[in-house]
Formats: structure tokens, sequence, C-alpha cells
């Protein structure tokens, strides 16, 4: 099973991978996998936190600007396409979470990883609602 967690809500004796899915490195424990083939890139990152700190960021913002940029980040990098396979396969034999340090999970990255995987068939807890980035993956592709 896949779960998608914020760091505050990780116990990481709970899972068999864990994987972060975050811009910064400098905090993920050596043991753990950092993953930055799902997170956004740094253009797309500052742009968030500009957004964000200009308190623009908001649904609106999120759904018309950041997704379809996310989303066509994803479908250029191969590594992120192998990323997602590999998650769909190990996700129904083992326990992994993505983490992140996004507050609100209806606005983050990973809200578009988990809707992506459901589309994919992956074994995941999250939203069922999500599944409309997986449309959105397709829909670019």
């Amino acid at each position: 099973m896949i779960y998608i967690k914020r760091i505050e809500e990780i116990c990481t004796s709970d899972y068999d991978e864990i994987w972060w899915i975050v811009r910064s490195p400098d905090c993920i424990p050596k043991k753990e996998k950092l993953v930055q083939s799902l997170a956004p890139s740094k253009e797309l990152f500052q742009r968030y936190r500009n957004a964000f700190h200009a308190g623009q960021f908001n649904s609106i913002f999120f759904q018309n600007e950041y997704v379809p940029q996310f989303i066509t980040e994803l479908l250029k990098s191969e590594k992120a396409k192998d990323d997602l396979n590999y998650l769909c396969q190990e996700g129904s034999r083992r326990n992994i979470v993505l983490g992140c340090y996004c507050e609100n999970e209806k606005l983050c990255h990973r809200s578009i990883v988990a809707g992506i995987l459901i589309g994919m068939g992956a074994k995941i807890k999250t939203d069922p609602g999500y599944r409309k980035y997986y449309d959105l993956f397709q829909e670019y592709s």
C-alpha cells in the first residue's frame, strides 16, 4: 500500500520504504530515499513559494498554473515515469510512504502524484478524487 503523508505524520518504523518528494534534500535521513523526480523543478517550486508569500497561492492558481506545469515536468522525465511505475508495482507488495512538507494536501504536488498513481492502478490510500490529475496526465501525454 502507498501512503501520502506530511512529515509530522510519518513514523519511519511503520513502512518498508520512505520516499521524500521534496525539493530540498538537507533534512532527509540518509536511510530514506529522496525522489526529486517526483518533486517540482526548482523554477516551479520558486513560483509556488513566491505565490504563497504574496498570498496568491490558492486553488485557482493551483489548478490553472501549478498542476499543468507540474504534469508537463513529470511527462518530460523518464526517471519520473520509471519511479511512478515502480511505485505501482511495489505498492501492492510493500508499505511505501511518500513524504512531503506541504501543509495543504489538496494544494500540493503530492496530491497530483497520488492522483496519477490512482489512475495507474496503484494500491494507494488517499482521496479518490485526486484521479482527476491522472486524467490530466493522460491528456497532456
